[in-house]
């Protein structure tokens, strides 16, 4: 609306309008008569719309003020009476003014409020429909872990068997309870976690163990030492399923490495003790009676063969003759499945089998393991790795000594060089064979009862062949002094 348009609009008010939105808006003093009053007022209204916000609506609703004819003598009485209702009427119009402006800008408050609010809700509500729109394109790609499910499972099932596991042991009643339960893999751990060792795979990336619930798992020997090289193929086994020959001498830690694998997993364990005289019946199993039934009762072998998770150990395996130990070849292929006592066995989920031998399998060339014999190359083969045993570096047997038996770390080291001169007359046949170091063990235990002297005729020396007594006197004259090993202790 243009300028002439809005002074038309407010001449067109009453005169009293005018006057009273020209007072209520601070114009300047009119004089003249009233129709010159109103038009001057009509004027600087104008001016205030367009510069400074004041409405139309403003000035059409402000309070009336009556004219003065400035142009005729005043009336002192009339003129006093104008000027208190103008002033009264300019206090209310003022007041007036004031509310509705506190008025407007609480609705303007409150608007701005619900439309905030309302922006804020919009973008509430699309942060969630991005969210879901995410989370079902997620879901769609996302398969479920089957096993993870299971050993979260399983863990809640070991949790609350925990509690009786005592007295389940107490009871014997192991293997009886591991029928009974769901055998399976409750977590997985890295090496430094399970055995105390950083085991990488070729890529340096960590070797993780699974490790099972079996109730019927063998203690943990805490002092047992481990090396990475062993647990390397420990762990390839567990990957893979393949058997694994464990070759060397006594007192390497054959027979142990494969228990406290066991232990230290989760899994069963199942020793076989092979001898001259054992025969396929003895460790796979035999028809036999039961309640007046003719029925097939299954050995050790094939009992630990069909139960999740087992590690087997082939104690000496080359002691016992090579056609009582061919059964064994179908059994130890890979996901073996053999017809044998009526049915089909089948190797169980996570089964491992290991061979431990004085020998690799290719007969005994120092005789010092008299009986044993070279394996059939069938048998053999069935194991993927052969893997030498040997004797821990010194620091490390000197350790085991002193986790063992306490012992004073110097008389530790002091008896293991002992042992490596019996060794090396192993090695140029003067002595038939090196004391083991479980030998070690009781000798030094010994010595808090028995003299330095007959703790070593009763641990090191008795246990030896009489071909090796000779060997072992000239060491001990030669090498033990009784005097350094009493202050050690």
């Amino acid at each position: 609306m243009t300028e002439t348009q809005l002074k038309i609009e407010i001449l067109k008010l009453p005169i009293a309008t005018v006057l009273g939105a020209h007072i209520l808006n601070d114009g300047p003093s009119l004089t003249g008569t009233p129709a010159d009053q109103k038009s001057k007022a009509a004027d600087y209204l104008v001016k205030r719309i367009t510069c400074s916000g004041l409405t139309l609506a403003d000035v059409k609703n402000a309070a009336p003020v009556i004219a003065v004819n400035t142009n005729t003598a005043p009336d002192t009485a009339a003129m006093s009476a104008v000027a208190a209702v103008a002033g009264r009427a300019e206090a209310s119009a003022l007041d007036a003014h004031t509310g509705l402006a506190k008025v407007t800008d609480i609705l303007r408050d409150v608007a701005d409020r619900l439309n905030n609010e309302r922006r804020a809700r919009q973008v509430g509500l699309d942060e969630v429909k991005d969210g879901i729109e995410r989370l079902t394109r997620k879901m769609e790609t996302v398969s479920i872990d089957d096993r993870k499910v299971q050993e979260a499972v399983a863990k809640v099932v070991a949790d609350a068997f925990k509690p009786f596991e005592q007295a389940v042991k107490a009871a014997g009643a192991q293997a009886v309870v591991a029928d009974l339960a769901s055998v399976q893999v409750v977590e997985a751990k890295t090496c430094r976690d399970a055995f105390g060792v950083d085991v990488l795979d070729a890529k340096g990336d960590p070797l993780m163990v699974d490790i099972w619930n079996d109730p019927a798992a063998p203690a943990v020997d805490p002092q047992f030492i481990w090396t990475e090289g062993i647990l390397q193929h420990l762990l390839l086994s567990q990957a893979t399923g393949e058997n694994v020959w464990f070759g060397g001498p006594k007192g390497t830690g054959k027979s142990e490495t494969a228990r406290q694998f066991a232990a230290r997993t989760g899994r069963a364990f199942k020793r076989i003790n092979f001898h001259k005289y054992t025969s396929a019946e003895d460790y796979i199993g035999a028809v036999g009676l039961e309640n007046g039934q003719t029925v097939f009762k299954r050995g050790d072998f094939l009992s630990a063969f069909t139960h999740p998770a087992t590690v087997i150990l082939l104690d000496e395996v080359t002691n016992a003759d090579p056609g009582e130990l061919a059964p064994l070849n179908g059994f130890l292929e890979p996901n073996s499945a053999v017809s044998f006592g009526g049915s089909v066995q089948t190797r169980a989920p996570g089964v491992l089998v290991f061979a431990a031998d004085n020998t690799l399998g290719n007969g005994d060339d120092s005789g010092r393991y008299a009986g044993t014999r070279t394996m059939n190359s069938a048998l053999v083969d069935r194991f993927a790795r052969v893997i030498p045993f040997d004797y821990l570096p010194p620091s490390d047997e000197a350790q085991a000594l002193v986790n063992h038996t306490g012992c004073h770390a110097k008389l530790a080291l002091y008896m293991i060089e002992i042992m490596r001169v019996i060794r090396a007359k192993v090695n140029t046949g003067e002595v038939i064979d090196a004391p083991s170091l479980r030998s070690v063990i009781a000798f030094i235990r010994a010595l808090k009862v028995l003299s330095v002297e007959r703790a070593w005729a009763t641990t090191i020396a008795a246990r030896q062949p009489a071909e090796s007594l000779p060997g072992l006197s000239a060491i001990y004259a030669s090498c033990v002094n009784e005097k350094t090993i009493k202050s050690f202790l």
